[in-house]
């Protein structure tokens, strides 16, 4: 067959292949809200997972040139340099939308946890505490539901609020958590009850720093489902905030009314910053902490942010075989079909992919606890503990539900 004829085939067969792509219509959102893959999804793929891969070698070149040229301790013995300025507080610089956020949340396999946070703002800060030990009525800060507080002249600057603090000590490697006051029973919250807290919290995996350690298929196959244009991506820029998360223990002493108690809890810390942070950006996510008895630890969650990214994969693994820290490359855990409409499911299960290997995660909820943030109550939050089955070996999880709370708060 000559060149010409397959010429003469292929090339208007090519022209009614490109035509039928470009009059093909795209799928709407599923529930108005989740975009689905749209005419031009795999060449976006393609384009964007080129882009964050050589992102990503550029952003590990630099460390480890720093490493090279003297600049920098290697991160191992020494903490890098990186590391030191991730660790330090965030300037707001007069910016009332800038946040500089830290917390902790943990809960070990006799169900003793704790889960506290604190964001800085120019005028405020959103803090709470929760705490339950040796299977007692689970205990508040005083202010939950709400979390929204002004901080006094000594306690601006610092992660420091009505008693609560935290503290670093050594950057990537330890933290302190201190609580002195009232904390109230959930069941009874006129009951208050006198407590002081004494925890040490220390790392036991490397961090998991959301701007360069995600994956680049699974990011960039979340980016190209979206719509863009240039001020899809001016906004892409905008809202973005540096988010790096890390594995531990929390260990010390809790005593409650005079009682003193030893706990030992897993835990995971994260820090947060950037100019901007709105809740009313989010539509929703659901973020599962999960230790299981053999050591792993794992974050796996979706983030629903409309403008930007509508379905958005994010989490890591925490090999204790050999201490490896992997990103989440995939998960078939689809919003629209878990509590879209604050309807939580008590038991389900989803699979994810790490490290070339697939995990199956059963859950069901133990207990729960709802408290709100902003002054307006602009967003919604669940803390789930949950009993949770990972290919076989048991663990504990805390699952935070989180919904835009707009239409309840005007």
């Amino acid at each position: 067959m000559s060149l010409s004829l397959i010429l003469t085939f292929l090339i208007p067969t090519g022209l009614v292949l490109v035509f039928k792509l470009i009059n093909k219509q795209n799928k709407p959102p599923i529930s108005g809200v989740y975009q689905q893959n749209t005419k031009f999804y795999w060449f976006k793929f393609v384009f964007m997972y080129v882009i964050l891969t050589l992102r990503q070698l550029k952003n590990s070149w630099s460390r480890q040139n720093a490493v090279d040229t003297g600049k920098s301790d290697d991160g191992n013995i020494h903490v890098h340099q990186q590391d030191v300025a991730l660790e330090s507080k965030y300037n707001l610089n007069g910016n009332p939308k800038a946040i500089d956020a830290v917390y902790l949340n943990g809960v070990n396999s006799k169900g003793d946890a704790l889960i506290c946070g604190l964001a800085r703002r120019l005028t405020n800060v959103d803090s709470f505490l929760y705490l339950k030990i040796n299977g007692e009525e689970l205990l508040l800060s005083p202010v939950l539901p709400d979390t929204y507080q002004e901080q006094n002249k000594d306690e601006e600057g610092e992660y420091k609020i009505n008693g609560l603090e935290i503290v670093n000590f050594i950057p990537m490697r330890t933290w302190k958590v201190t609580y002195n006051g009232d904390m109230k029973l959930r069941n009874n919250t006129e009951k208050k009850q006198k407590v002081k807290v004494d925890l040490i919290w220390s790392a036991d995996f490397a961090p998991f720093n959301y701007d360069n350690q995600m994956s680049p298929k699974g990011l960039a196959r979340d980016m190209a489902r979206e719509k863009w244009s240039r001020e899809h991506f001016k906004l892409l820029e905008k809202l973005h905030q540096t988010h790096y998360e890390q594995m531990g223990d929390l260990e010390g002493t809790v005593t409650i009314d005079g009682k003193e108690t030893q706990i030992s809890i897993p835990a995971v810390r994260d820090h947060s910053f950037g100019p901007f942070r709105d809740w009313r950006t989010f539509h929703r996510y659901v973020y599962h902490f999960i230790f299981l008895e053999n050591g792993d630890r794992m974050a796996i969650g979706t983030v629903c942010q409309p403008a930007i990214l509508s379905h958005l994969t994010i989490g890591y693994l925490c090999r204790q075989s050999d201490q490896g820290v992997v990103a989440v490359e995939s998960s078939d855990f689809q919003l629209y079909q878990h509590g879209e409409h604050q309807v939580l499911p008590r038991d389900y299960a989803f699979s994810f992919k790490a490290g070339s290997q697939t995990y199956t995660i059963r859950l069901q909820v133990d207990d729960e606890d709802i408290f709100y943030i902003g002054k307006d109550r602009v967003a919604k939050f669940y803390e789930r503990w949950c009993t949770v089955d990972v290919n076989g070996v048991k663990g504990k999880a805390c699952v935070e539900w989180h919904y835009n709370n707009q239409a309840e708060s005007s």
